[in-house]
């Protein structure tokens, strides 16, 4: 789930934060252009280029408040996973091993 706004991220992160079994803050960025590229091949709609076309204005118009909330607070708050260049499945191995690699937090952001 991609959170902007730092007010929700802290609504949701809290509770989060002080359960018994941790939190992980895992942040998956990707640079501007590798993110445009994936939108113009994306096609959520197979069949409705109208539907899949909404869908990618969507996720253009998102992106910028995406890079300014990861250059604001977002990546200082979590463990920030460079997907730029990384497919699906190594996106994921990164993950696995930063889960594997660390404690969770209780009380302070990850």
């Amino acid at each position: 789930m991609t959170v902007l706004d730092p007010r929700y991220a802290d609504e949701l992160f809290t509770p989060l934060r002080q359960h018994p079994a941790g939190f992980r803050h895992i942040v998956l960025h990707c640079a501007p252009d590798p993110l445009e590229q994936r939108i113009a091949r994306s096609d959520e709609f197979p069949g409705d280029p109208v539907r899949s076309d909404a869908v990618r204005a969507y996720r253009r118009r998102r992106a910028a408040d995406y890079h300014s909330a990861a250059a604001s607070w977002m990546h200082a708050h979590g463990h920030v996973i460079d997907t730029s260049t990384l497919t699906a499945g190594q996106t994921l191995q990164a993950a696995l091993a930063h889960l594997h690699t660390t404690e969770p937090a209780a009380g302070r952001p990850t």
